[in-house]
Protein backbone atom coordinates (compact mmCIF):
# COMPACT_ATOMS: atom_id res chain seq x y z
CA UNK A 1 0.00 0.00 0.00
CA UNK A 2 2.63 2.40 0.59
CA UNK A 3 4.56 2.11 -2.50
CA UNK A 4 0.91 2.51 -4.43
CA UNK A 5 0.76 5.83 -2.21
CA UNK A 6 3.62 6.56 -3.38
CA UNK A 7 2.83 6.26 -6.93
CA UNK A 8 0.12 7.89 -6.93
CA UNK A 9 1.64 11.07 -5.56
CA UNK A 10 3.94 10.72 -8.63
CA UNK A 11 1.91 10.68 -11.31
CA UNK A 12 -0.56 13.67 -10.03
CA UNK A 13 2.80 15.73 -9.81
CA UNK A 14 4.10 15.31 -12.96
CA UNK A 15 1.41 15.72 -15.29
CA UNK A 16 4.55 15.65 -18.15
CA UNK A 17 5.39 12.00 -17.52
CA UNK A 18 5.88 10.54 -21.32
CA UNK A 19 6.81 6.92 -19.92
CA UNK A 20 5.60 4.07 -17.37
CA UNK A 21 7.84 1.20 -16.79
CA UNK A 22 6.39 -1.02 -14.15
CA UNK A 23 7.96 -4.13 -15.60
CA UNK A 24 8.21 -7.03 -13.33
CA UNK A 25 6.02 -5.54 -10.63
CA UNK A 26 5.11 -8.75 -8.97
CA UNK A 27 3.33 -7.55 -6.00
CA UNK A 28 1.42 -4.42 -7.92
CA UNK A 29 -2.60 -5.71 -7.50
CA UNK A 30 -3.50 -2.77 -8.71
CA UNK A 31 -2.62 0.83 -10.68
CA UNK A 32 -3.41 3.86 -9.38
CA UNK A 33 -5.68 6.50 -10.77
CA UNK A 34 -4.48 7.73 -14.13
CA UNK A 35 -6.20 10.75 -14.97
CA UNK A 36 -3.74 13.03 -14.53
CA UNK A 37 -1.01 11.02 -16.64
CA UNK A 38 -2.43 12.58 -19.80
CA UNK A 39 0.66 12.62 -21.37
CA UNK A 40 1.61 9.18 -21.07
CA UNK A 41 2.53 7.98 -24.71
CA UNK A 42 4.18 4.18 -23.35
CA UNK A 43 3.80 1.83 -20.82
CA UNK A 44 5.40 -1.23 -19.77
CA UNK A 45 3.27 -2.78 -17.37
CA UNK A 46 4.60 -6.87 -18.39
CA UNK A 47 5.26 -9.49 -15.90
CA UNK A 48 2.78 -7.29 -13.32
CA UNK A 49 2.20 -10.94 -11.72
CA UNK A 50 -0.44 -9.95 -9.00
CA UNK A 51 -2.66 -7.10 -11.43
CA UNK A 52 -6.10 -8.31 -11.77
CA UNK A 53 -7.74 -4.83 -13.25
CA UNK A 54 -6.96 -2.29 -15.62
CA UNK A 55 -8.79 0.84 -13.83
CA UNK A 56 -11.32 2.51 -15.84
CA UNK A 57 -9.25 6.02 -15.53
CA UNK A 58 -7.33 4.84 -18.83
CA UNK A 59 -9.71 6.53 -20.97
CA UNK A 60 -7.88 9.35 -20.31
CA UNK A 61 -4.18 8.43 -21.38
CA UNK A 62 -5.38 9.77 -25.09
CA UNK A 63 -1.55 9.88 -25.99
CA UNK A 64 -0.84 6.52 -25.14
CA UNK A 65 0.78 4.90 -28.23
CA UNK A 66 2.32 2.09 -27.00
CA UNK A 67 0.93 -0.56 -23.89
CA UNK A 68 2.74 -3.50 -22.90
CA UNK A 69 1.32 -5.85 -20.54
CA UNK A 70 3.07 -9.30 -20.94
CA UNK A 71 2.75 -11.96 -18.95
CA UNK A 72 0.01 -10.34 -16.47
CA UNK A 73 -1.00 -13.85 -15.55
CA UNK A 74 -3.82 -13.00 -13.08
CA UNK A 75 -5.31 -10.05 -15.47
CA UNK A 76 -9.20 -10.41 -16.07
CA UNK A 77 -10.81 -7.39 -16.74
CA UNK A 78 -9.89 -4.66 -19.35
CA UNK A 79 -12.56 -1.52 -19.28
CA UNK A 80 -14.58 -1.50 -23.06
CA UNK A 81 -15.30 1.64 -24.59
CA UNK A 82 -12.14 3.46 -24.30
CA UNK A 83 -10.89 3.89 -27.51
CA UNK A 84 -7.44 5.49 -26.98
CA UNK A 85 -7.01 7.84 -30.05
CA UNK A 86 -3.12 7.71 -30.00
CA UNK A 87 -2.83 3.80 -29.17
CA UNK A 88 -1.11 1.81 -31.82
CA UNK A 89 0.61 -0.98 -30.38
CA UNK A 90 -0.69 -3.61 -27.55
CA UNK A 91 1.25 -6.58 -26.48
CA UNK A 92 -1.10 -8.94 -24.02
CA UNK A 93 1.04 -11.95 -24.58
CA UNK A 94 0.82 -14.86 -21.75
CA UNK A 95 -2.50 -13.15 -20.12
CA UNK A 96 -3.45 -16.57 -19.31
CA UNK A 97 -6.55 -15.55 -17.71
CA UNK A 98 -8.11 -12.82 -20.02
CA UNK A 99 -11.17 -13.96 -21.64
CA UNK A 100 -12.32 -11.08 -23.13
CA UNK A 101 -10.33 -8.37 -24.91
CA UNK A 102 -12.06 -5.03 -26.09
CA UNK A 103 -10.95 -3.01 -28.49
CA UNK A 104 -8.94 -0.27 -27.16
CA UNK A 105 -8.41 1.66 -30.20
CA UNK A 106 -9.42 1.97 -33.79
CA UNK A 107 -6.52 3.45 -34.53
CA UNK A 108 -4.76 0.21 -33.25
CA UNK A 109 -2.34 -0.61 -35.73
CA UNK A 110 -0.30 -4.02 -34.25
CA UNK A 111 -2.35 -6.57 -31.83
CA UNK A 112 -0.78 -9.43 -29.71
CA UNK A 113 -2.66 -11.50 -27.76
CA UNK A 114 -0.75 -14.71 -27.32
CA UNK A 115 -1.41 -17.54 -24.75
CA UNK A 116 -4.65 -15.96 -23.63
CA UNK A 117 -8.17 -17.53 -22.72
CA UNK A 118 -9.88 -15.69 -25.76
CA UNK A 119 -12.63 -17.91 -27.08
CA UNK A 120 -13.02 -14.93 -30.18
CA UNK A 121 -12.47 -11.21 -31.28
CA UNK A 122 -14.86 -8.59 -30.45
CA UNK A 123 -17.22 -7.96 -33.98
CA UNK A 124 -15.96 -4.29 -32.92
CA UNK A 125 -12.49 -5.19 -34.16
CA UNK A 126 -14.01 -4.54 -38.16
CA UNK A 127 -13.60 -0.97 -37.32
CA UNK A 128 -10.14 -0.99 -36.76
CA UNK A 129 -9.21 0.59 -39.78
CA UNK A 130 -5.60 0.61 -39.38
CA UNK A 131 -4.93 -2.53 -38.36
CA UNK A 132 -2.17 -4.40 -40.40
CA UNK A 133 -0.72 -7.29 -37.41
CA UNK A 134 -2.93 -9.31 -35.60
CA UNK A 135 -1.53 -12.33 -33.45
CA UNK A 136 -3.86 -14.95 -31.30
CA UNK A 137 -1.33 -17.82 -30.94
CA UNK A 138 -1.35 -20.42 -28.62
CA UNK A 139 -4.80 -19.88 -27.94
CA UNK A 140 -6.33 -23.02 -26.69
CA UNK A 141 -10.17 -21.56 -26.55
CA UNK A 142 -9.83 -19.63 -29.83
CA UNK A 143 -12.64 -21.76 -31.79
CA UNK A 144 -13.40 -19.12 -34.58
CA UNK A 145 -13.10 -15.53 -35.75
CA UNK A 146 -16.03 -13.93 -37.45
CA UNK A 147 -14.83 -10.32 -38.43
CA UNK A 148 -11.52 -9.43 -39.66
CA UNK A 149 -10.65 -5.40 -41.04
CA UNK A 150 -10.03 -5.35 -44.45
CA UNK A 151 -6.34 -3.67 -43.68
CA UNK A 152 -4.70 -6.16 -42.59
CA UNK A 153 -1.58 -7.27 -43.90
CA UNK A 154 -0.44 -10.57 -41.52
CA UNK A 155 -2.51 -12.69 -39.71
CA UNK A 156 -1.22 -15.23 -36.82
CA UNK A 157 -3.31 -18.40 -35.58
CA UNK A 158 -0.31 -19.99 -34.69
CA UNK A 159 -0.82 -23.15 -32.50
CA UNK A 160 -4.39 -21.95 -31.99
CA UNK A 161 -7.63 -24.56 -31.72
CA UNK A 162 -9.51 -22.59 -34.43
CA UNK A 163 -11.63 -24.62 -36.53
CA UNK A 164 -13.10 -22.17 -39.21
CA UNK A 165 -11.78 -19.19 -41.42
CA UNK A 166 -14.24 -17.34 -41.97
CA UNK A 167 -15.36 -16.34 -45.60
CA UNK A 168 -14.51 -13.00 -45.29
CA UNK A 169 -11.14 -13.33 -45.30
CA UNK A 170 -10.85 -13.61 -49.63
CA UNK A 171 -11.56 -9.84 -49.22
CA UNK A 172 -8.57 -8.78 -47.65
CA UNK A 173 -6.74 -8.00 -50.44
CA UNK A 174 -3.65 -6.63 -48.43
CA UNK A 175 -3.17 -9.51 -46.38
CA UNK A 176 0.76 -11.01 -46.68
CA UNK A 177 1.05 -13.38 -44.61
CA UNK A 178 -0.92 -16.39 -43.29
CA UNK A 179 0.37 -18.63 -40.59
CA UNK A 180 -1.77 -21.44 -39.63
CA UNK A 181 0.98 -23.71 -38.12
CA UNK A 182 -0.57 -26.10 -35.07
CA UNK A 183 -4.01 -25.63 -36.22
CA UNK A 184 -4.66 -29.18 -35.68
CA UNK A 185 -8.11 -28.74 -35.64
CA UNK A 186 -8.66 -26.59 -38.78
CA UNK A 187 -10.28 -28.98 -41.41
CA UNK A 188 -11.01 -27.12 -44.24
CA UNK A 189 -9.57 -23.84 -45.74
CA UNK A 190 -12.38 -21.08 -47.58
CA UNK A 191 -10.97 -18.89 -50.79
CA UNK A 192 -8.03 -16.72 -50.21
CA UNK A 193 -7.12 -13.26 -51.11
CA UNK A 194 -4.66 -13.67 -54.54
CA UNK A 195 -2.33 -11.25 -52.49
CA UNK A 196 -1.29 -13.74 -50.14
CA UNK A 197 2.75 -14.51 -50.08
CA UNK A 198 3.25 -16.82 -47.78
CA UNK A 199 1.00 -19.37 -46.63
CA UNK A 200 1.78 -21.50 -43.30
CA UNK A 201 -0.46 -24.51 -42.42
CA UNK A 202 2.32 -27.04 -41.41
CA UNK A 203 1.46 -29.47 -38.99
CA UNK A 204 -2.68 -29.07 -39.93
CA UNK A 205 -3.42 -32.18 -39.01
CA UNK A 206 -7.00 -32.65 -39.83
CA UNK A 207 -6.61 -30.47 -42.58
CA UNK A 208 -8.47 -31.99 -45.41
CA UNK A 209 -10.04 -29.67 -48.32
CA UNK A 210 -9.00 -26.48 -49.57
CA UNK A 211 -10.80 -24.26 -51.80
CA UNK A 212 -10.04 -24.74 -55.44
CA UNK A 213 -9.01 -23.29 -57.63
CA UNK A 214 -6.09 -21.99 -54.83
CA UNK A 215 -5.93 -18.50 -56.24
CA UNK A 216 -2.95 -17.61 -54.36
CA UNK A 217 -0.47 -17.21 -57.66
CA UNK A 218 2.37 -15.51 -55.40
CA UNK A 219 2.28 -17.27 -52.35
CA UNK A 220 4.88 -19.71 -51.25
CA UNK A 221 3.06 -22.65 -49.59
CA UNK A 222 3.74 -25.14 -46.79
CA UNK A 223 1.56 -27.91 -45.85
CA UNK A 224 4.48 -30.10 -43.70
CA UNK A 225 2.74 -33.10 -42.16
CA UNK A 226 -1.08 -32.43 -43.27
CA UNK A 227 -1.37 -35.81 -43.94
CA UNK A 228 -5.39 -35.59 -44.26
CA UNK A 229 -5.36 -33.92 -47.09
CA UNK A 230 -7.90 -35.00 -49.74
CA UNK A 231 -6.56 -36.32 -53.31
CA UNK A 232 -8.69 -32.76 -54.65
CA UNK A 233 -6.90 -30.52 -52.16
CA UNK A 234 -3.55 -32.21 -53.40
CA UNK A 235 -4.38 -31.89 -56.94
CA UNK A 236 -4.95 -28.01 -56.54
CA UNK A 237 -1.47 -27.18 -54.57
CA UNK A 238 0.29 -29.19 -57.17
CA UNK A 239 -1.74 -27.17 -59.29
CA UNK A 240 -0.69 -23.93 -57.95
CA UNK A 241 2.64 -24.79 -57.72
CA UNK A 242 2.93 -25.03 -61.24
CA UNK A 243 2.40 -21.39 -61.69
CA UNK A 244 5.19 -20.31 -59.07
CA UNK A 245 6.50 -23.27 -57.22
CA UNK A 246 8.11 -23.65 -53.58
CA UNK A 247 5.39 -25.48 -51.99
CA UNK A 248 5.66 -28.53 -49.58
CA UNK A 249 3.11 -31.15 -49.07
CA UNK A 250 3.35 -34.33 -47.99
CA UNK A 251 3.75 -36.79 -50.67
CA UNK A 252 5.58 -40.25 -51.46
CA UNK A 253 5.26 -40.73 -55.64
CA UNK A 254 6.07 -37.35 -58.09
CA UNK A 255 2.60 -36.28 -59.46
CA UNK A 256 1.66 -37.21 -62.72
CA UNK A 257 2.00 -33.37 -63.82
CA UNK A 258 5.97 -34.02 -63.65
CA UNK A 259 6.18 -36.13 -66.57
CA UNK A 260 9.97 -35.20 -67.22
CA UNK A 261 11.71 -38.19 -64.78
CA UNK A 262 14.63 -38.11 -63.12
CA UNK A 263 17.21 -40.95 -61.74
CA UNK A 264 17.22 -40.63 -57.72
CA UNK A 265 18.60 -37.61 -57.08
CA UNK A 266 20.01 -36.26 -60.46
CA UNK A 267 17.50 -34.52 -62.85
CA UNK A 268 18.92 -33.93 -66.37
CA UNK A 269 16.97 -31.31 -68.32
CA UNK A 270 17.90 -29.46 -71.84
CA UNK A 271 16.23 -26.04 -71.20
CA UNK A 272 13.89 -24.19 -73.63
CA UNK A 273 11.38 -23.02 -71.92
CA UNK A 274 10.48 -22.54 -68.27
CA UNK A 275 10.12 -25.90 -65.93
CA UNK A 276 8.84 -26.63 -62.66
CA UNK A 277 10.67 -28.93 -60.39
CA UNK A 278 9.83 -31.65 -57.71
CA UNK A 279 12.16 -33.60 -55.53
CA UNK A 280 10.78 -36.34 -53.02
CA UNK A 281 12.48 -36.38 -49.39
CA UNK A 282 12.51 -38.95 -47.09
CA UNK A 283 13.45 -37.96 -43.48
CA UNK A 284 16.77 -39.12 -42.04
CA UNK A 285 15.33 -39.77 -38.83
CA UNK A 286 18.96 -40.64 -37.22
CA UNK A 287 20.23 -37.02 -38.15
CA UNK A 288 19.94 -34.54 -34.89
CA UNK A 289 18.44 -30.88 -36.23
CA UNK A 290 20.25 -28.65 -34.24
CA UNK A 291 19.25 -24.24 -34.65
CA UNK A 292 23.39 -24.45 -35.80
CA UNK A 293 22.37 -27.45 -38.25
CA UNK A 294 19.08 -27.12 -39.99
CA UNK A 295 18.44 -28.45 -42.95
CA UNK A 296 19.52 -27.55 -46.27
CA UNK A 297 19.46 -28.62 -49.51
CA UNK A 298 22.32 -28.68 -51.89
CA UNK A 299 22.07 -28.38 -55.40
CA UNK A 300 25.28 -28.85 -58.27
CA UNK A 301 24.84 -28.75 -61.70
CA UNK A 302 26.62 -30.47 -65.00
CA UNK A 303 26.87 -28.82 -68.51
CA UNK A 304 27.08 -31.29 -71.16
CA UNK A 305 29.46 -33.93 -70.17
CA UNK A 306 31.41 -31.64 -67.76
CA UNK A 307 32.38 -31.96 -64.55
CA UNK A 308 29.68 -31.24 -61.64
CA UNK A 309 30.04 -27.70 -60.65
CA UNK A 310 32.47 -27.82 -57.80
CA UNK A 311 30.43 -24.41 -55.98
CA UNK A 312 27.79 -25.86 -54.10
CA UNK A 313 24.27 -24.38 -53.89
CA UNK A 314 22.41 -24.14 -50.77
CA UNK A 315 18.99 -23.18 -49.60
CA UNK A 316 17.08 -24.04 -46.24
CA UNK A 317 14.46 -26.21 -45.92
CA UNK A 318 13.79 -24.61 -42.52
CA UNK A 319 10.14 -25.98 -42.82
CA UNK A 320 11.26 -29.34 -42.59
CA UNK A 321 12.37 -29.46 -39.01
CA UNK A 322 9.32 -31.81 -37.73
CA UNK A 323 8.43 -33.45 -40.65
CA UNK A 324 7.80 -37.35 -40.24
CA UNK A 325 7.74 -39.25 -43.27
CA UNK A 326 8.38 -38.23 -47.33
CA UNK A 327 7.34 -34.86 -48.56
CA UNK A 328 7.29 -33.24 -51.71
CA UNK A 329 9.23 -30.24 -52.08
CA UNK A 330 8.43 -28.09 -55.38
CA UNK A 331 10.16 -24.99 -57.30
CA UNK A 332 10.13 -23.56 -60.81
CA UNK A 333 13.11 -22.22 -62.77
CA UNK A 334 12.53 -19.94 -65.61
CA UNK A 335 14.20 -19.17 -68.59
CA UNK A 336 13.69 -15.29 -68.31
CA UNK A 337 15.87 -15.79 -64.95
CA UNK A 338 19.70 -15.37 -64.93
CA UNK A 339 20.09 -18.77 -63.80
CA UNK A 340 20.08 -20.00 -67.28
CA UNK A 341 22.63 -18.41 -69.87
CA UNK A 342 21.65 -18.52 -73.67
CA UNK A 343 24.30 -19.96 -74.57
CA UNK A 344 23.55 -23.30 -72.45
CA UNK A 345 19.85 -23.44 -73.48
CA UNK A 346 20.49 -26.23 -76.28
CA UNK A 347 22.62 -28.10 -74.00
CA UNK A 348 21.60 -30.79 -71.21
CA UNK A 349 22.06 -29.74 -67.52
CA UNK A 350 22.45 -32.36 -64.88
CA UNK A 351 21.30 -31.43 -61.18
CA UNK A 352 22.38 -33.02 -58.60
CA UNK A 353 20.35 -32.34 -55.17
CA UNK A 354 21.58 -33.56 -51.35
CA UNK A 355 21.21 -32.90 -47.99
CA UNK A 356 24.06 -30.70 -46.79
CA UNK A 357 23.95 -32.11 -42.91
CA UNK A 358 22.58 -35.89 -43.82
CA UNK A 359 18.82 -34.52 -42.71
CA UNK A 360 17.17 -35.96 -45.48
CA UNK A 361 17.50 -38.32 -48.17
CA UNK A 362 16.63 -36.66 -51.77
CA UNK A 363 14.68 -40.07 -53.49
CA UNK A 364 13.37 -39.40 -56.49
CA UNK A 365 12.57 -35.78 -58.83
CA UNK A 366 10.79 -35.16 -62.01
CA UNK A 367 10.15 -31.60 -63.93
CA UNK A 368 7.61 -29.98 -65.84
CA UNK A 369 8.02 -28.16 -68.80
CA UNK A 370 5.76 -25.30 -69.21
CA UNK A 371 5.04 -22.88 -72.16
CA UNK A 372 5.74 -19.15 -71.61
CA UNK A 373 2.29 -18.39 -71.79
CA UNK A 374 1.30 -20.94 -69.54
CA UNK A 375 3.35 -19.39 -66.79
CA UNK A 376 3.48 -15.75 -67.78
CA UNK A 377 0.68 -13.91 -65.96
CA UNK A 378 0.94 -15.26 -62.46
CA UNK A 379 5.24 -15.21 -62.81
CA UNK A 380 4.93 -12.23 -63.91
CA UNK A 381 2.96 -10.64 -61.46
CA UNK A 382 5.14 -12.50 -58.48
CA UNK A 383 9.02 -12.62 -58.98
CA UNK A 384 9.36 -9.71 -61.11
CA UNK A 385 8.60 -8.03 -58.19
CA UNK A 386 11.35 -10.37 -56.36
CA UNK A 387 13.58 -8.94 -58.64
CA UNK A 388 12.66 -5.29 -58.02
CA UNK A 389 13.43 -6.60 -54.56
CA UNK A 390 16.97 -7.59 -54.87
CA UNK A 391 17.50 -4.50 -57.08
CA UNK A 392 16.68 -2.02 -54.58
CA UNK A 393 18.72 -3.76 -51.41
CA UNK A 394 21.25 -3.73 -53.41
CA UNK A 395 21.86 -7.82 -54.53
CA UNK A 396 23.87 -8.12 -57.31
CA UNK A 397 25.25 -11.59 -56.54
CA UNK A 398 25.44 -14.18 -59.20
CA UNK A 399 22.29 -15.61 -60.45
CA UNK A 400 22.90 -18.89 -58.68
CA UNK A 401 22.35 -16.45 -55.27
CA UNK A 402 19.43 -14.94 -56.59
CA UNK A 403 17.91 -18.76 -57.22
CA UNK A 404 18.65 -19.73 -53.97
CA UNK A 405 17.68 -16.43 -52.41
CA UNK A 406 14.26 -16.89 -53.93
CA UNK A 407 13.51 -20.44 -53.09
CA UNK A 408 15.27 -19.87 -49.33
CA UNK A 409 12.17 -20.16 -47.06
CA UNK A 410 12.15 -16.93 -45.01
CA UNK A 411 13.88 -17.28 -41.59
CA UNK A 412 10.21 -16.47 -40.11
CA UNK A 413 8.17 -19.15 -41.36
CA UNK A 414 9.12 -21.82 -38.53
CA UNK A 415 11.12 -19.40 -36.30
CA UNK A 416 8.05 -17.12 -36.27
CA UNK A 417 5.93 -19.73 -34.41
CA UNK A 418 8.50 -19.31 -31.28
CA UNK A 419 8.83 -15.19 -32.00
CA UNK A 420 5.06 -14.71 -32.14
CA UNK A 421 3.77 -16.69 -28.84
CA UNK A 422 6.72 -15.50 -26.56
Amino acid sequence: MLFLSVLCRFIQRLTHLKKMNLFASRHLKELPDLSNATNLERMDLSYCESLVEIPSSFSHLHKLEWLEMNNCINLQVIPAHMNLASLETVNMRGCSRLRNIPVMSTNITQLYVSRTAVEGMPPSIRFCSRLERLSISSSGKLKGITHLPISLKQLDLIDSDIETIPECIKSLHLLYILNLSGCRRLASLPELPSSLRFLMADDCESLETVFCPLNTPKAELNFTNCFKLGQQAQRAIVQRSLLLGTTLLPGRELPAEFDHQGKGNTLTIRPGTGFVVCIVISPNLASQITEYRLPQLLCRRRIGQGDLDPIEKVFNVRTLLNFQTEHLFVFIIHPHLPFIDPSEVSREIVFEFSSKFNHFDVIDCGAKFLTDGSIKGSYDSGLEQVFEDNTKHGDHADCWNWLFHCFDLPHFVKNVRSFVSV
